[in-house]
């Protein structure tokens, strides 16, 4: 018998002790000289029918003194159904520009592979890839969600779903939420690209490359990352002491067309570029790229006149020339981290309060800094 079989009879046998209260809670199960001697297995095996009891709450370790059966306070007799309710937008076809949510469902779909856990994803997030999103079409992914209860184990939530229906969905459902790429005040787990830490480092870099004035674009879209961004430059702008005369804010920038607000931007590079080195960033690729495009009608060269930088790394960024400086987001890795700390919070030793987490602030100089 091979020893995946093996393992999986033993934990079985002892799940159904435990279960016919032939082990009472605070029992010790036995040891693993035990199981190798009654079973003729491993000491690997032995310590993989451990490691299936701790992870589906049968059992806990006490250091030193061995596995014993969940005392009456913590023992629960819900049975994990290994399975994540995936409630991200789903994949689409990829394009050169953009495959933000495709590379964080990859990165969610290779965590839960590599952890033996299934995913399951409803058609009703179809809307999520459009925006805006009417209430009716909300009202179905909430229904799928409180629908999916007894058969997950907790819940990958996309950004666009708002916090009214997390909270019901957490309060129903008594199960651990991951929101992915924004912030939130409920209190639960979520996960965003490092825009606070991101932005501070690579202002700070360029402060000592000898970059005085600035220009941020600040997008119509107030998310959670966009305010972040703003916030991280304008605690940078304090902390720096850069006096009102050396920055520029140019707002709704990829929301109001582009006619609107270009003769802002144009404007302020004017402004500031008579008087000291200028960094132009935006937090939106896009209108990174299409700021970069129109330089040189301006006698601007991208990386020796002005500096441009962008905060998200999307093709826009990358695919054309120059290829713009940019602080990555991260996608594949945010998925993968969202899935990381989605199962910690299965184990019911895991106290740490609810926070929000990112992957290390990753900065490509590109060919404009």
């Amino acid at each position: 018998m091979s020893s995946a079989i093996l393992y999986k009879r033993i934990t079985n046998d002892i799940k159904g002790l435990i279960d016919a209260g032939e082990l009472q809670p605070g029992d010790k199960i036995p040891s693993v000289n035990m199981l190798k001697e009654q079973y003729g297995v491993s000491h690997i095996t032995a310590m993989k029918v451990y490691q299936e009891l701790s992870k589906d709450n049968y059992v806990t370790q006490k250091r030193g003194r061995g596995y014993f059966v969940r005392d009456a306070e913590s023992f629960k007799q819900v049975k994990r159904t290994g399975n994540i309710g995936n409630f991200i937008r789903p994949l689409r076809g990829y394009c050169q520009d953009d495959n933000y949510f495709n590379d964080i469902n990859c990165g969610i779909q290779e965590s839960c592979c590599a952890q033996r856990v299934n995913l399951l994803s409803s058609h009703s997030t179809l809307p999520l890839n459009h925006m805006p999103i009417n209430r009716a079409a909300l009202g179905h992914i909430e229904q799928s969600m409180l629908d999916c209860i007894n058969h997950v184990d907790g819940y990958l939530v996309d950004e666009r779903i708002p916090d009214d229906i997390v909270a019901k969905v957490m309060q129903q459902s008594g199960k651990p939420v991951v929101i992915v790429n924004r912030s939130t005040e409920l209190t639960t787990d979520s996960i965003t690209p490092a825009n606070r830490q991101g932005v501070r480092q690579v202002l700070d870099v360029a402060l000592r490359m000898g970059y005085s004035k600035f220009i941020l674009a600040r997008p119509g879209n107030r998310t959670s990352n966009n305010v972040e961004r703003y916030e991280s430059f304008m605690e940078f702008i304090k902390a720096s002491a850069i006096d009102a005369a050396s920055y520029q804010i140019v707002d709704n920038c990829s929301i109001a067309p582009w006619n609107e607000t270009i003769p802002l931007v144009i404007a302020a590079i004017k402004k500031l570029q008579s008087s000291g080195r200028t960094l132009f960033i935006s937090c939106c690729d896009s209108y990174a790229r299409q700021t970069c495009n129109i330089l040189p009608e301006l006698n601007l060269l991208p990386g020796k006149d002005i500096g441009v930088l962008c905060c998200e790394g999307f093709g826009f960024s990358r695919l054309n020339k120059p290829e713009i400086a940019a602080v990555q987001s991260q996608p594949f890795e945010m998925g993968k981290l969202a899935v990381k700390i989605l199962l910690s919070r299965l184990d019911p030793d895991n106290f740490n309060s609810p926070r929000n987490l990112t992957p290390a602030p990753l900065f490509t100089f590109g060919e404009t800094l």
